[in-house]
């Protein structure tokens, strides 16, 4: 076994590439788990989180409450007041929970 060693790296927390960083995170919501790709000239936020979401599950940001390890994002906030998802410590190839606060369709 000396000759076998074993390397554990742990994911980087975004990937840059060119003037872009992506970030791969795993969103629940309902029953449905999707793996959505951020892409961001800048570290990432919350509302850029918000944005994709919005696309991807078709809930608009203002009925979207989303929530990282029993945190809840804040991301209804204006632009200058928009938090990075690094101080939730969300970094790739995390898991959120995104729930849907309207009514029935």
């Amino acid at each position: 076994m000396n000759d076998q060693i074993i390397r554990q790296t742990p994911l980087p927390p975004t990937r840059a590439i060119g003037n872009h960083i992506y970030t791969k995170l795993q969103v629940h919501y309902g029953g449905d788990v999707q793996d959505i790709v951020l892409k961001t000239e800048k570290e990432p936020s919350c509302i850029d989180l918000g944005k994709a979401l919005e696309s991807t599950f078709r809930l608009p940001m203002a009925d979207q409450l989303i929530y990282y390890r029993g945190q809840r994002l804040h991301h209804h906030q204006s632009s200058s007041d928009d938090r990075p998802l690094a101080r939730y410590g969300i970094f790739s190839g995390n898991t959120v929970t995104l729930v849907g606060q309207g009514g029935l369709l």
